[in-house]
């Protein structure tokens, strides 16, 4: 009985904003440890690979009541929010300051308004868009300070975190609506293997030298590889494509106010970097704009109306084509 409660939304919201706010948000640390050893594209390519057929193992018997359409969908949407969502954003840590690179890629919320208005017609509440606006504002706060100097290449870890923002945007907007494998872990599992056959064609292209692994290799930067892999990967990503299911793209997308903070957090205890009375105050703010996005209550009338067409997703994460959904969103 309290493990059928816990197995429903009102438990595993929660928990999954939980699992994609403080996991992603420490992912910043282990990645900059696991790159002493890893090149980035080889490291992130195989990281996916490898969740990828972990969780297939898991969804292999949904796998062959799969039609072909919906495989291809979930791959599409591994190459806009995996290979070119996040690999752009791994990419830009090359230029650019990890801090700076997290920081900029808070502009997401603000292009997901933006382009939820220009392709699906759905115009912001006020409420969002304060609290988008607050949340840039806190982003512009934590940026202005000194000790963030930019490299001469920088703009190239600025363009690979623009045309990522517009990936990953692109594809959390589309993947609610679409049609995707029934199951949670064979959607995930699909677009992380495209991902990761991507990035590792990608690791080809440019020539990445593995051959350096072995005498820069170390136990710190193996275990940030694993926690990435099974935390970073399997659990987060997994959370992320179920609230993607579940909740207005746009409250997921503050998942990108939060993880600077943590990241910042953890930064400053395991790795002494700074952290200024500025850059406290940006995260007061930072929070200040998650809370005016997240507390709007939703628009159920105009829930339920996709409900009653069968647009929505049901409670196991798939589009009602059979019957219409029962369950609001």
């Amino acid at each position: 009985m309290l493990l059928a409660k816990l197995q429903s939304d009102r438990y595993l919201i929660p928990i999954a904003f939980v699992c994609i706010y403080f996991i992603w948000g420490s992912t910043y640390l282990a990645t900059d440890w696991a790159f002493e050893a890893f090149p980035p594209f080889y490291m992130t390519g195989i990281r996916l690979l490898l969740a990828g057929f972990f969780l297939l193992l898991f969804s292999y018997k949904e796998f062959k009541k799969t039609s072909w359409t919906q495989l291809q969908n979930s791959a599409i949407f591994g190459l806009l929010i995996l290979a070119i969502g996040s690999g752009g954003s791994m990419w830009s840590v090359l230029y650019l300051d990890t801090g700076i690179a997290s920081l900029l890629i808070g502009a997401e919320p603000l292009v997901l308004v933006l382009l939820l208005w220009l392709l699906k017609g759905s115009k912001p509440s006020w409420q969002k868009t304060i609290g988008v606006i607050i949340g840039i504002v806190g982003m512009f706060v934590l940026l202005n300070q000194q000790h963030f100097s930019l490299e001469t290449d920088a703009w190239k870890g600025i363009l690979a975190i623009a045309i990522a923002i517009v990936g990953w945007t692109i594809g959390s907007i589309y993947i609610k609506d679409a049609n995707v494998p029934k199951s949670k872990l064979l959607n995930t599992a699909v677009q992380m293997i495209t991902a990761g056959l991507i990035l590792l064609g990608v690791a080809v292209l440019v020539q990445e030298d593995i051959s350096t692994v072995q005498s820069t290799f170390s136990w710190t930067a193996f275990l940030s590889f694993v926690y990435l892999l099974f935390f970073g990967s399997v659990i987060a990503y997994t959370a992320f494509n179920y609230l993607l299911m579940k909740q207005d793209p746009r409250k997921v997308a503050t998942v990108t106010y939060v993880n600077p903070i943590i990241a910042l957090i953890l930064g400053w205890y395991f790795n002494n970097e700074l952290i200024s009375i500025q850059s406290l105050v940006a995260a007061a703010i930072l929070i200040l704009g998650v809370v005016f996005i997240i507390a709007e209550k939703e628009n159920k009338p105009a829930a339920n109306k996709l409900i009653n067409n069968g647009t929505a997703p049901c409670l196991d994460n798939k589009v009602s084509h059979e019957s219409k959904v029962k369950q609001p969103l």
